[in-house]
C-alpha cells in the first residue's frame, strides 16, 4: 500500500500557531512509527500586508484596543477582506503543495486554511484539509473555514461555535489543547533547573511573561517587586521585545541601588527556547493569557495569574482560568498589588490551591494527540 502523506502547516511568525503545529506534528510523529505515513512540517510566510505588523503592535502595547478589531472581524466587510488576502496569500502554499503532494493538510493558521480552501474550490485540488481553531472560546469567525474537511477545536464550546456558523457536526472534533509533548515530559526537572538558574535556596520563584507580554504589563508588575520583604526569585520572559528587556534591566539596577538584588533575585531571559525546562523551575506564573502559553503552564502543572490579555480574542481565556480553576485573573493594578502581597505571605497556599484541577486539565490535554491520530487513521484509511 502506498504511504499516505501528511503536511502540518503554519505561518512563519513566532506565535501560538507555530506551537500548535509543532505539538500536532510531534504527536503524529510518535504515533506514525511503523505505519506507512510520511510527515512533513512547514512554516510558510503569510502574505498579510501591514495587517501582521499592526497585530503585533496591538498585542504588545495596546492589547485592550484589540477588542475593536475583534468586533470588526465578524462583519461582512471583514469577510470580504479575508477572502481577498487569502487569494493573495496562496502562491507560496501552491508551490509547497504541488511539490509535496499531501493526502492531508493540517493547517494551524487560519489564513493558510482560508487560502487552501479557496484554491481547492477554484481548481478542484484533491487533498483533505483540516484547520485548527487556535483560540479556545472566543475565536475569530475567519477561523471557521467553510468547506474544510475537519475543524480541530479545544472543547464543546468550540464545537457549538462551529455548529452555529453552519459547520456539520461530523466536521468538528474536540480534542483538548494541542501542547508540545516536552511540556509534559520535563515538568519534574525542578531542582536541576533551579540550581542551573542560580536559585540555591527554597525561595519561591515567580515566572513573568509569555506571548510578548508588552511594556504596559511590565510597567504594572515591576513596581510590585519593590514590596517584597522576603527572598523571592523572578524570571522575566520578554520575548523579542527589546524595550521590555531594557525596562527589566533598569529595575534590576534600581534593586541593586536599593540593596535588594539578593532578596529579589531576577533572571532577565528575553526569548526562551527551553520553556519546558524553565517552567519546571518555577512555583507560579504571572503572564498574558494567550492560549498556548496558558496551556503550556497547565502542562507544567503550575498555577497561572493573568495580568493582561488581548481584548476580544482572548476574553474567553480569562473565563477558562476562572471556571476551570487554573489560577486567577488580576489585571487591575490594585488587584494585582493586593494579590501579590497575599502571595508573599503564604506562597505555599497559592501553589497548592488549584493543584487538582490543574492536574486534571493537563491530563485531558495530554490526550489530544491520541484523538487526532484516531481521526487521521479513519479519514486516510490507515
Amino acid at each position: 500500500m502506498k504511504s499516505k502523506r501528511i503536511l502540518v502547516l503554519t505561518d512563519h511568525m513566532p506565535w501560538g500557531h507555530r506551537s500548535i503545529a509543532k505539538a500536532i506534528y510531534g504527536n503524529l510523529e510518535d504515533k506514525a512509527k511503523g505505519v506507512k505515513v510520511e510527515l512533513k512540517y512547514a512554516e510558510v510566510r503569510a502574505e498579510t500586508g501591514i495587517g501582521g505588523d499592526a497585530y503585533v503592535l496591538l498585542y504588545r502595547y495596546l492589547p485592550k484596543a484589540h477588542r475593536l478589531v475583534y468586533k470588526f472581524s465578524s462583519t461582512k466587510i471583514s469577510r470580504l477582506v479575508v477572502k481577498d488576502v487569502a487569494d493573495r496569500n496562496v502562491w507560496r502554499l501552491k508551490k509547497l503543495v504541488n511539490q509535496y503532494k499531501p493526502d492531508l493538510i493540517i493547517s494551524a493558521y487560519f489564513l493558510h486554511s482560508q487560502s487552501l480552501q479557496r484554491w481547492r474550490e477554484t481548481e478542484g485540488k484533491d487533498f483533505k484539509l483540516w484547520t485548527v481553531v487556535a483560540d479556545p472560546w472566543t475565536s475569530y469567525q475567519a477561523a471557521i473555514v467553510e468547506g474544510a474537511d475537519l475543524h480541530l477545536v479545544y472543547d464543546e464550546v468550540g464545537v457549538k461555535k462551529a455548529l452555529d456558523f453552519g459547520i456539520e457536526k461530523d466536521k468538528v472534533l474536540a480534542t483538548g489543547w494541542w501542547t508540545r509533548k516536552e511540556m509534559f515530559e520535563k515538568k519534574n526537572m525542578r531542582q536541576k533547573m533551579r540550581k542551573s538558574l542560580g536559585f540555591d535556596d527554597e525561595r519561591p520563584v515567580i515566572f513573568v511573561g509569555g506571548g510578548s507580554l508588552g511594556t504596559n504589563s511590565l510597567a504594572k508588575f515591576l513596581p510590585v517587586l519593590l514590596l517584597s520583604r522576603r527572598k523571592i526569585g523572578v524570571i522575566f520572559n520578554t520575548g523579542k521585545d527589546k524595550v521590555a528587556f531594557k525596562m527589566v534591566k533598569e529595575y534590576m539596577r534600581l534593586l541593586a541601588r536599593l540593596k535588594k538584588k539578593d532578596k529579589v533575585l531576577i533572571k532577565n531571559l528575553g526569548w526562551i527556547e527551553n520553556m519546558a525546562e524553565i517552567l519546571s523551575a518555577v512555583d507560579i506564573v504571572f503572564g498574558k493569557a494567550g492560549p498556548n502559553f496558558m496551556f503550556d503552564v497547565v502542562a507544567a502543572e503550575k498555577p497561572f495569574v493573568a495580568i493582561t490579555h488581548i481584548g476580544g480574542q482572548e476574553d474567553g481565556n480569562l473565563e477558562i482560568i476562572k471556571k476551570k480553576k487554573l489560577g486567577w485573573v488580576k489585571e487591575k493594578n490594585t488587584s494585582l498589588l493586593r494579590f501579590f502581597r497575599l502571595y508573599l505571605k503564604r506562597p505555599s497556599y497559592f501553589h497548592k490551591k488549584y493543584e487538582m484541577s490543574i492536574h486534571a486539565e493537563a491530563i485531558k490535554n495530554k490526550g489530544s494527540g491520541e484523538l487526532v491520530w484516531k481521526r487521521v487513521k479513519k479519514d486516510l484509511g490507515i
